[in-house]
């Protein structure tokens, strides 16, 4: 197993990419610690993987919040003793056109997708440094960081900015044995983006036009990457923006 003995936190891991982050690493070895929000979910995604016979625990939690983030840190490591990966997932999106966006949303979109994964870095960042053994920071982004979507200013300027910040961190604590990388998908079936078809709210027929590979990623087509990312394969990668996104940011029309 990959992951045999590592513990990581894993935020927005109620569903979606975080859930399945989270159970692909219990699934490799390592103990993890599922953060969100919503506790009824969390409980579910932690309960799932003691049925495998995986070692896990849910904490609420706002990534808006940083004395919330420091909370499940300093939780981690009084049961477990250590953090070795943290995978600063949890995010939102919105569309809206850019004149009428509301103050209020860009915050929430900023603080959530920006400064959240700030917090998030910062203090696994801390504790890393403190147990001297360094660690790995994985930071979900999109692929909305590196092309920009019209009526998504909130989103693709936070993701922008994690990206950079991705770039920023691993620079500053590549000499303390920290790897900070991230992964910026494209389309990806989650529960969300499923029930956007279901509402024919998602044009799949231009999506998958405009995507090379003709289709819409699964949150399967992450894991082995965030599993690459987290262990020590990859232990001279830092700094890396890695694209998941059938081909979108590389192609070049519409």
């Amino acid at each position: 197993m990959k992951l045999d003995g590592k513990v990581a936190i894993i935020t927005g891991a109620s569903k979606g990419i975080g859930e399945g982050i989270a159970v692909r690493y219990s699934e490799e070895g390592a103990v993890v610690v599922a953060a969100s929000r919503s506790e009824q979910l969390l409980k579910n995604v932690v309960e799932r993987i003691h049925g495998s016979g995986g070692r896990a625990l849910a904490l609420r939690l706002d990534v808006r919040d940083p004395k919330s983030v420091d909370e499940i840190v300093r939780k981690t490591v009084d049961e477990f003793g250590r953090l070795d990966i943290m995978v600063n997932n949890a995010g939102i999106s919105m569309a809206h056109p850019s004149e009428n966006l509301d103050p209020a949303d860009w915050e929430r979109a900023v603080q959530t997708d920006l400064f959240g994964v700030f917090y998030g870095c910062q203090s696994a960042a801390r504790q890393m440094i403190a147990q001297g053994t360094g660690g790995c920071i994985i930071n979900i982004t999109s692929m909305y960081g590196i092309v920009a979507a019209p009526m998504r200013a909130a989103y693709c300027a936070s993701k922008a900015g994690a990206n950079m910040l991705t770039k920023l961190l691993a620079s500053e604590w590549a000499d303390k044995n920290i790897r900070v990388n991230a992964i910026a998908p494209g389309y990806v079936r989650t529960e969300l983006v499923q029930g956007v078809i279901d509402k024919g709210m998602l044009p799949m027929g231009a999506i998958q036009k405009r995507t090379p590979q003709g289709r819409i990623g699964e949150v399967s087509d992450l894991l082995g990457l965030a599993v690459l990312l987290a262990n020590d394969e990859s232990s001279f990668m830092t700094g890396a923006i890695i694209p998941v996104d059938g081909g979108w940011t590389a192609y070049g029309y519409l």
